[in-house]
């Protein structure tokens, strides 16, 4: 059993790289899923085409994580996330990864500081 740090690591990563399936294999399929001002997602199905809308609107979009924090089964992840074209944005959040004892992410919950422009549209 890896610990939440190492999954939630190796879930951004995947994220990161745009490998979906390889993001999925992680996620459980009753997953409950939560982004700041989305409605809730529930299952790996919803989650897909969630993510498949993400990309498909953007040339690129990467999570940088600043600080994890654990406490049981959970992760805590301070990220940092710049989005490109269409909407150039950044922003700073805070994203809380729940893991089964298989090592599957169960409960996804983004919070959102604020968003930025990116600084290549700031000039």
């Amino acid at each position: 059993m890896e610990s939440p740090s190492e999954l939630s690591r190796r879930y951004i990563d995947r994220h990161n790289h745009g490998d979906l399936d390889g993001l999925l294999e992680l996620v459980a399929e009753n997953i409950d899923f939560k982004r700041a001002g989305d409605k809730p997602l529930r299952g790996t199905l919803a989650v897909r085409r969630q993510y498949q809308n993400d990309w498909h609107d953007h040339n690129h979009v990467v999570v940088t994580p600043n600080r994890i924090f654990e406490s049981g089964r959970a992760a805590v992840i301070e990220i940092h996330v710049e989005s490109g074209p269409p909407s150039n944005v950044g922003y700073d959040a805070v994203v809380v990864h729940e893991w089964n004892e298989a090592d599957q992410l169960v409960r996804y919950r983004l919070y959102v500081d604020r968003a930025v422009l990116s600084r290549s549209d700031a000039r």
